[in-house]
């Protein structure tokens, strides 16, 4: 997947987070994976976001994408075919008899008028993107196609779309230019069969304008064709119908190549080039945004303790076997860590302290086991919790004050799976001492 494509589905994943239509997200396991995968801060953003991405159905969405974007081609197909048709309509009709000026006008008309639509987007700053947004929002219609989870994508493509200015607009005119150049190359494939196999005359009819109007007017279009080999015939004869045909259509269809075809080929490619630089440029919000900040802040959160003055004497020294060596060690204090109110504390076991997770509260009851020194310490953890990092360093840190350490996990009704969750999880940062019921626990305790 593209950078592009990973910076839209952050976005996504964000919008989701943020507007609270759903159930929030369990990005535990998703934020712990990114931090090991990934060493820069935007790379595991992006990473993350790339493992949450299942849970919202975008994976399912980007990989529809190529379905999406045959349906986007056969509308673009489709109004290519009906501008062509316009055109070649508009110059060759029933009638044998195509005035010259007005044929030309006809062809080049609504292609010009539409370049300066764009052109006026581009330099008085409006955005541009309202074909691009329609065809994205359209193509979030199409039968099998759309959905929440569509919505949610076009709502991210737009907003990552807008965070670079010009972005729209030139995105905006590749797309037209890439509509316009393929209508052209029909249309002058049409005028030249018909040129080909019929026979037309080129005149200019007038009512109130004279010759020389016509003269300047073919002189002054003829100029850059001219430099392709596309002559301007003499204007003598052409009002009574007796002038060069054959020159004449040879003069339509180099005006057409150089100011249709040529234009808008040459524009498409510079609108390629700038919406390519554009795109390469777009980045992940900084810091300073509240919900990257909080992120970079629970990533921060993930890092391991690093002992800064090794050569402070600890208390107390650990055994190979991850036992406290202390001979005045008694007792047992018993945890209860992160526990919520309505979980039912078991009668037959004793509090030493609780916790709610706050730095200061973990700071304070850290200080306490140290200062106490049990034998045995039982950590009593919600099993209907997630366990993340920063449980991971206050087990870590509270065995270093015992001589040994336990997990009881109390589990509400209905959490038999998030328990086991809880083993694997204890099981991978090597808490191998874990019970779910009491009696067991205090047996631990005793021996």
């Amino acid at each position: 997947m593209g950078r592009v494509a990973r910076l839209i589905q952050f976005e996504a994943v964000r919008i989701a987070e943020q507007t609270q239509q759903q159930q929030p997200l369990d990005d535990v396991q998703a934020l712990r994976q990114a931090y090991a995968a990934c060493d820069s801060d935007s790379e595991r953003l992006l990473e993350r976001a790339a493992r949450l991405a299942p849970q919202l159905g975008l994976d399912q969405q980007f990989a529809q994408g190529r379905e999406r974007l045959i349906a986007v081609s056969v509308m673009a197909a489709l109004l290519v075919a009906l501008l062509s048709y316009g055109l070649v309509s508009s110059v060759v009709g029933d009638d044998r008899r195509i005035n010259a000026m007005a044929a030309l006008l006809a062809v080049l008309g609504p292609h010009l008028l539409s370049l300066l639509l764009w052109l006026a987007a581009l330099l008085f700053g409006g955005k541009g993107g309202g074909l691009v947004q329609g065809l994205l929002s359209l193509s979030t219609r199409v039968p099998g196609l759309g959905g929440p989870a569509s919505r949610l994508l076009l709502q991210a493509t737009l907003q990552v779309l807008g965070r670079s200015a010009g972005l729209s607009a030139w995105l905006f005119g590749l797309i037209s230019h890439l509509i316009w150049t393929l209508a052209f190359v029909f249309s002058l494939a049409g005028l030249l069969l018909a040129f080909s196999f019929l026979s037309y005359q080129l005149t200019w009819e007038t009512t109130i304008l004279d010759g020389q109007t016509f003269a300047r007017f073919a002189e002054w279009a003829g100029r850059l064709p001219a430099w392709f080999g596309f002559a301007t015939p003499a204007v003598d004869h052409l009002l009574d119908g007796q002038g060069d045909h054959r020159g004449w259509a040879i003069w339509l269809l180099g005006c057409t190549l150089v100011y249709g075809l040529g234009l808008r080929l040459l524009l498409a490619l510079l609108s390629g080039l700038q919406t390519w630089r554009l795109l390469a440029r777009l980045e992940l919000p900084d810091g300073s945004d509240p919900y990257v900040r909080r992120l970079l802040e629970r990533f921060a959160a993930l890092q391991p303790a690093q002992l800064m003055d090794a050569e402070r004497p600890t208390v107390a020294a650990r055994s190979p076997t991850g036992a406290l060596v202390n001979d005045h060690q008694t007792g047992l204090a018993v945890v209860a860590f992160e526990l919520p109110d309505p979980l039912p504390w078991p009668p037959s076991l004793p509090l030493t302290a609780c916790t709610d997770g706050s730095v200061a509260s973990k700071r304070e009851l850290l200080a306490r086991l140290q200062q106490q020194a049990p034998a045995h310490l039982l950590v009593v953890c919600n099993a209907g919790a997630s366990p993340d990092r920063s449980t991971e360093r206050f087990l870590h840190a509270a065995a270093a004050c015992a001589g040994r350490t336990a997990v009881l996990l109390l589990a509400a009704d209905g959490h038999a799976a998030s328990a086991q969750r809880w083993r694997d999880w204890l099981n991978e940062i090597q808490v191998q001492t874990v019970f779910d019921q009491v009696d067991e626990a205090l047996s631990w305790a005793q021996r």
